[in-house]
């Protein structure tokens, strides 16, 4: 009835794996947990190994780095069952009900079950952001269903997931903006319910804000296609017509190394934070 899957890239799941197959187990239904290895490093390989030794558990180990976009399709086509659960490595389910809640929504929809941050040592700036824009209530979600659909915790159908399937050329980030919009386009519903992870993220500030650089350099060539889903599209968009995009590129250049050194500090400001993307890419689209 139900296949677990998910992607992995150099993050010891194991603690999150068992969770599952104990949860599983107690749906008195088939089920099965697929991960696919996005090329991780050998050390994560061998800790996750273990795995394959619980029942109706599989890793695909992938040889290069794909991506979440192609290792979720990959997993969804290998996946036995009707209906699909995608989970990232760094969550854990905070409800013992977490599966069969979701069971309970069978049908004609994608659902999405949010999820929250737990205080970590990691970046200030991250647990920050993450509280204060990612991490949004299921009334605020509701409001603009696609817009708000992310990959990290959400339940579909194998039919409906093969009729729309994530964008490949998005090799890491915004992935999830662009499964929104075809969803939309497909006329597939996206549901928000409070059935959340707890997204156990501990990375430090200089690799959150590689990784943003990384998010933004993937939106050069979708600036149209996902102008109504990506905020800062949208005040790019604005900064064309008004002719402001070298200028501010130019106050970016300015001002970098000013805004990393507040970014990584212990009082982030998520203003600087909006333009240093904003500056990033307006410097992206000039060269």
């Amino acid at each position: 009835m139900l296949s677990i899957l998910i992607p992995v890239y150099n993050i010891n799941c194991v603690s999150l794996v068992k969770k599952l197959h104990e949860m599983a187990l107690l749906l008195k239904a088939p089920f099965e947990i697929l991960l696919a290895d996005d090329a991780s490093n050998e050390r994560i390989k061998n800790e996750n190994r273990v795995l394959n030794q619980l029942d109706e558990c599989s890793i695909f180990e992938l040889d290069t780095n794909y991506g979440p976009a192609f290792t979720r399709n990959y997993l969804a086509e290998k996946a036995c069952y009707p209906y699909l659960l995608f989970l990232d490595t760094d969550t854990m389910p905070i409800r013992d009900n977490f599966l069969s809640l979701y069971l309970s929504y069978a049908s004609k929809q994608a659902v999405c079950g949010g999820f929250y941050y737990q205080k970590t040592n990691g970046s200030v700036l991250r647990y920050k952001y993450g509280m204060q824009v990612e991490s949004q209530p299921v009334a605020e979600r509701c409001k603009h269903p696609h817009q708000h659909f992310i990959g990290m915790n959400f339940f579909i159908s194998k039919e409906l997931f093969l009729r729309v399937l994530f964008d490949e050329t998005l090799h890491f980030g915004y992935e999830d903006a662009a499964f929104g919009k075809r969803l939309e386009e497909a006329g597939i519903p996206v549901l928000h319910i409070d059935n959340p992870v707890w997204h156990l993220v501990e990375e430090d500030a200089c690799a959150f804000l590689d990784k943003t650089r990384r998010s933004v350099r993937n939106l050069l060539g979708h600036e149209q296609e996902l102008l109504s889903y990506v905020r800062l599209l949208r005040w790019y968009d604005k900064l064309k017509r008004l002719h402001a995009v070298a200028l501010t590129a130019f106050l970016f250049r300015v001002s970098e190394s000013f805004l990393e050194k507040n970014l990584i500090g212990k009082h982030p400001s998520l203003w600087l934070f909006a333009f240093y993307k904003l500056g990033y890419f307006c410097r992206l689209s000039l060269s």
